[in-house]
């Protein structure tokens, strides 16, 4: 396969593992294109490391199906896989397209588009989320609440925190306590756990007497909490910490990775991230290593490459570890 090399101004858009937004990233859709940064200009090549759109704007995000937001002249439309303009700059803010919906910001408000680009629910919320699995996350002052697609509450900005919903249930904070909701805003899980999150698998990890487990969506125990830290189930395993170490369990609460590396991610198209030595690899859902810890930084694989950080430069590798694009 050829290598792709750009000049060394170029810099890759990093999606930084932040705690818990990263958490909810869950779900692997591979991406047709991927971004790239040349001379502080967006555009995006294929999985194979062809420049597909070149580098033209001021700021872009991924896409989602086949459209994605770009900005042009300091206000955001969507383009689709051709570069071909589909929903003309407008907006301040623009997110990627989620169950046929996006979350746009006009004059400080957010509020909802479908993909021809009329504004389905208007601009009224100081903050919202993605429509998921069910209704969107909308706040309300200090409050969290949720709504439909036509823009009605299902259930009204009450509780202190909020997550997406999953498999038809988020969890909600009230008080000091986690439980959780279905989509009709009903509590289907009495609020109980110091810390919940979303379903993923069947299982959800929750945080009991300072320990994490698993529960099932009847709200019972299912994995002992055990693991001083967890995560969401992708792909049938999850990522949990025992002391320091990471390693990986199934579904079963078996440990099928042992906690033995520095740092782990979730598995995505059958590889996962891990930390050893202080440097990135990949292993595979039986625990083999196939591709060594070698890079500074390593992201999940999506459509078939993923980004690396390799000698202070940023690249994009393919599931042998080759590169696919590289700076000079």
């Amino acid at each position: 396969m050829r290598i792709h090399h750009i000049s060394q101004a170029l810099c890759l858009v990093l999606l930084v593992f932040g705690c818990d937004t990263a958490h909810e990233s869950h779900g692997n859709n591979a991406r047709s294109l991927h971004l790239i940064i040349e001379n502080g200009l967006y555009g995006y090549i294929d999985s194979s490391g062809n420049v597909v759109i070149q580098p033209q704007y001021q700021h872009a995000g991924d896409f989602s199906g086949s459209l994605c937001a770009v900005n042009v002249k300091g206000r955001y439309g969507y383009i689709d896989t051709t570069g071909a303009m589909i929903i003309e700059p407008q907006f301040d803010v623009a997110n990627p397209f989620s169950h046929g919906y996006a979350l746009v910001n006009i004059r400080g408000e957010y509020g909802y588009i479908d993909t021809s680009g009329a504004i389905v629910i208007k601009p009224q919320f100081e903050q919202a989320w993605e429509f998921t699995d069910g209704p969107a996350r909308v706040k309300k002052g200090d409050s969290f609440g949720y709504i439909d697609t036509a823009g009605k509450y299902v259930a009204e900005p009450r509780y202190e925190d909020a997550g997406k919903f999953s498999e038809g249930l988020a969890a909600v904070k009230v008080g000091n306590v986690y439980g959780y909701i279905d989509t009709s805003g009903k509590t289907v899980i009495k609020p109980q756990f110091e810390f919940a999150w979303m379903f993923t698998d069947g299982l959800a990890y929750v945080k009991i007497n300072g320990k994490c487990g698993y529960i099932d969506k009847t709200g019972t125990v299912v994995i002992k909490p055990v693991y001083d830290g967890a995560w969401h189930f992708s792909e049938g395993f999850a990522v949990v910490k025992t002391g320091d170490l990471f390693g990986f369990i199934d579904t079963k609460g078996e440990i099928v990775i042992k906690p033995e590396y520095e740092y782990a991610w979730a598995f995505s198209e059958g590889l996962a991230t891990i930390q050893k030595d202080s440097l990135f690899g990949y292993v595979n859902t039986k625990g083999k290593l196939v591709i060594k810890p070698q890079f500074e930084d390593a992201k999940t694989f999506n459509g078939g490459i993923a980004l690396v950080k390799s000698d202070g430069v940023w690249a994009y590798i393919d599931k042998k570890g080759k590169f696919v694009y590289k700076p000079e």
